[in-house]
Order: C-alpha cells, then structure tokens, then sequence
C-alpha cells in the first residue's frame, strides 16, 4: 500500500513498532559523551552543550564562551550530579558588547566596567538577564540608541534595563494578527518558554501592553 492511502492508524501503528526505539534514543541524548573532553579546545574537561547550536558539541566554560560571542539567546546546559541542567551565557561569565558607540566595532575603552550593567533582554525564545557593557567614550550615543543599533528596542529612553528584540516585536505583531494573541498572553507565554516548570520566579512580571498601541497597526 502507498503512503498516500495509509490512514491515520496505519501511521501511529508503524510508530508503536518504534516508539522502544525512539525512547532509547531520547534517553540517549540525555547523556554526556563519552569522551569529556572539550571539542574546541581539546585540552579541558568539558560539562557544557548548547541545544540551540546545530550539531554535537561539548565544551569547557572558556570555549563555551568563545563560541557564543555572537550568539546571546542561546541556552547551554551544564552537566551536574547526574543531569542536565539549565545555565545563563551572563552567569558563566558573558559579557553583552555594544561596540565603539553602536558601530559594532570594538570600543577602545572594552574594559571600562563602568559601562556594565544588568538587562533583562527578551528574545523569541525567551527572557535573558545579560550583563550590558554600553559605549562610554566621550561623543557615544545614547543608550537607547546604542540599543537600537544591535536591533534591540528599549522601554525606556532614559536608563533603560529592559529591551526588546526586533524578531519578537516582530514576531508578536504577526502573532496577535493570526492568532488574535493578546500582548499579556503572548508575554506569558515568553514566560513558559523560558522555564515551564517555575515561570512565575522570573524577574520581570509585566507584559507588553506598554507596545501595544505601537504595534496595533502591524
């Protein structure tokens, strides 16, 4: 019998004769490798993987670092006592630069921790806290502008601490236009997606009713 003339049943029977199968290798993926040594570096112990990098990798911190320079909305795992668990790219030590004044290339005055500061950044895939190093040469743009200029739009215009995306304004206006998806839920659901299990110990507790009124007309 062709595929096109299977019914339903006929798919989820063919499934049952897997389903042993696919768990094996479910569980299988919740297991560190063998060889625990850093991929990258190949010198260190390594105990981090990253789901949202395409591909096997199992780095040391430093490499894991190294290797997301680019990459500030991913979510690495580290393995302790037994399991994976979730970590933050800012606790293990990452730093979010917004470049020489919002050019994009590096600020001569890089370690200036003055500059630094705690952000809860809000991506499509969830809420970040990020440790924000923002321009503090003499002549640098505003904050909010400096911001902007990596494609992330601030609350607020003076002394921001919370941005949005581009790609999740973005993607909520298409959201509440084919899902009729109101900004209080779509927030939560933001919520739940970046820890189902205690969503309401996040630190930001508000939605996007605020944006509501700028992106009606998406």
């Amino acid at each position: 019998m062709s595929d096109d003339l299977k019914s339903q049943n006929d798919f989820l029977e063919q499934f049952l004769g897997l389903e042993s199968l696919y768990l094996k290798h479910l569980l299988n993926l919740e297991l560190p490798p063998t060889n625990t040594t850093c991929t990258t570096c190949g010198d260190l112990e390594a105990r981090f993987r990253c789901l949202d990098c395409y591909g096997s990798h199992w780095w040391c911190q430093a490499c894991l670092i190294q290797s997301h320079h680019l990459h500030p909305f991913h979510c690495p795992q580290r393995w302790k006592e037994g399991s994976f668990e979730n970590v933050s790219l800012c606790d293990l030590g990452y730093i979010f630069f917004l470049g020489h004044s919002g050019s994009g290339l590096q600020c001569p005055d890089n370690d200036n921790l003055f500059g630094d500061r705690g952000m809860t950044l809000i991506h499509v895939n969830g809420i970040f806290e990020h440790c924000v190093r923002f321009c503090r040469c003499q002549g640098a743009i505003a904050e909010h502008e400096q911001l902007f200029s990596h494609r992330l739009f601030s609350s607020t215009f003076d002394r921001p601490e919370t941005a949005f995306t581009l790609d999740v304004l973005d993607y909520f206006g298409i959201d509440s236009m084919e899902c009729k998806t109101s900004a209080q839920s779509f927030f939560h659901k933001l919520r739940r997606v970046t820890d189902n299990a205690f969503p309401d110990e996040l630190p930001v507790g508000w939605s996007f009713s605020f944006l509501s009124p700028w992106l009606s007309d998406l």
